[in-house]
């Protein structure tokens, strides 16, 4: 069986990215085939970690300038390599690029799958939509809201956003190391953020908080993760804010059991999101998290969440002052055993996402 995953968005090391590595992690592909297409230049490290588990990359770069050039070298690697699934990857009706050409060649199992709420390019959308929904043999999504969003009132099949358990379980050794790296003493609260930069994942928001917050003589520092398009923008505004002391940038961290770990408080003030993986990530965690009322509380299945409005910085400020310990080693046993209970351990998703594989090709 071959199947060819294509996160039109791009290959990165986050979002969509995250969720099919995920997946791929923990199915047996001695069976199955896996190729990435990647829409972009992906980092070395992003093709690297693919290649460990077998799975190969390749790179055909989906501009809006050269969209006839990409369409055609698309079309070359369906006629060369005759897959049995192509599964695509994004939010909106222009995923209708890759699913006409997929239909053209003959590929028998189309996934449509949507990963968001809303998508940057509204008007193509909406004149794609027609055209879109004759072009998929599958509809997914990775909630009700990011799946109502694109397939409307037709039906539609949910792939969770599931994460390992064991991977983001607290531990307490985790947390004293970063927090002695970061010289963060007992009684500095650790506030943490992971998105890529850009406009969805209002990082501006953040920074008006720590305004706040700093004005109050708050003992808080913020940690950011993530790379992207407004990275730059972010830091030169840190700076004209005088937030230096108060603001570290990590950019791209890969250990992200210690990171959460170390935090008191996650935050993520989004604009829209579909189903956020670190929302998932952090309640296995069992960290305390504020969310704003703008994403799905789809995500929310433990008591470490709380939605916040991102009209009220307030609310979000009060919400930090109100902040107490807890045992976090009993919190994340807990949580684990919700996270399970509400389909987001990936050892049993991607089981049952092969199998799907296995059915969908055999049909």
């Amino acid at each position: 069986m071959k199947i060819l995953h294509i996160p039109t968005g791009g290959l990165f090391s986050d979002g969509i990215g995250t969720f099919i590595y995920s997946y791929l992690e923990y199915m047996n592909l001695n069976e199955i085939e896996v190729t990435i297409l990647a829409t972009n230049k992906p980092l070395l490290e992003d093709k690297i970690k693919f290649k460990a588990l077998g799975v190969q990359v390749v790179e055909i770069e989906r501009k809006k300038s050269s969209i006839l050039a990409y369409m055609k070298n698309f079309l070359k690697l369906l006629k060369t390599e005759k897959y049995d699934i192509v599964h695509v990857h994004g939010s909106s009706a222009l995923m209708s690029v890759e699913l006409s050409i997929a239909k053209i060649m003959g590929v028998p199992v189309r996934i449509a799958h949507s990963h968001n709420t809303t998508c940057n390019h509204i008007l193509l959308d909406r004149i794609l939509r027609p055209f879109f929904n004759t072009l998929y043999t599958q509809s997914w999504a990775c909630g009700v809201k990011a799946g109502e969003w694109l397939f409307k009132n037709k039906q539609f099949k949910v792939i969770h956003n599931a994460r390992d358990v064991e991977k983001y379980r607290f531990n307490p050794n985790d947390r004293q190391i970063f927090r002695e790296m970061y010289s963060l003493k007992e009684n500095m609260l650790a506030l943490g953020h992971v998105g890529r930069f850009n406009i969805q994942k209002n990082h501006l928001f953040l920074l008006n908080l720590m305004d706040e917050l700093k004005s109050k003589n708050k003992n808080v520092k913020l940690f950011l993760v993530g790379e992207g398009e407004k990275l730059a923008d972010i830091k030169n505004d840190v700076k004209e804010r005088k937030l230096e002391d108060s603001i570290v940038f990590l950019n791209r961290y890969s250990d992200m059991q210690s990171f959460v770990s170390a935090m008191d408080i996650m935050l993520l003030p989004s604009l829209y999101e579909g189903l956020p993986l670190v929302a998932i990530e952090w309640q296995i965690n069992g960290v305390q998290s504020f969310l704003s009322t703008t994403i799905s509380d789809e995500c929310v299945f433990t008591d470490s969440i709380q939605q916040l409005p991102i009209d009220n910085v307030n609310a979000w400020v009060k919400a930090i002052e109100d902040f107490s310990y807890i045992n976090r080693i009993e919190k994340s046993i807990q949580n684990i055993d919700l996270t399970q209970k509400s389909n987001y351990d990936i050892r049993i998703e991607a089981k049952k996402l092969e199998n799907m594989y296995i059915k969908l090709v055999e049909e």
